[in-house]
């Protein structure tokens, strides 16, 4: 996980385990390491962990079954759709700071079109 100071670690966390389930890297019912085991690997405090850990069960993207451990919930849909509004929101913004720094439309399409390259573009 690349830590950056722009945001608290916990919620890098969160977010990149949320965009793992977006991106079907994490699937329903997967379990994810240890509270201890992703402090260790990520080198990070384990009450950063918890606090990451606890914010995805609040927004139900796991669920932790005691003395068994931390699964991704049912809920990957939801993740995805959710993922993908943010990156709509992401991109409808950028497009409006293109425009506003004077970037003809017509150019902004064509970019979109040739990363789209044929693809249907209502998926």
């Amino acid at each position: 996980m690349a830590i950056t100071q722009k945001r608290p670690i916990y919620l890098q966390l969160v977010d990149r385990i949320k965009n793992e389930v977006a991106t079907d890297v994490l699937s329903a019912n997967d379990q994810l390491p240890s509270v201890r085991e992703t402090a260790l690997q990520e080198k990070i405090n384990p009450n950063t962990v918890a606090k990451a850990y606890k914010e995805l069960e609040a927004q139900k993207v796991i669920r932790t079954i005691p003395g068994k451990g931390t699964f991704i919930t049912g809920n990957t849909a939801g993740v995805k759709n959710s993922n993908q509004n943010r990156l709509l929101a992401d991109l409808s913004q950028v497009i409006n700071e293109l425009v506003k720094s004077g970037v003809k439309g017509e150019k902004i399409k064509k970019i979109v079109n040739n990363i789209l390259g044929g693809k249907n573009a209502e998926n």
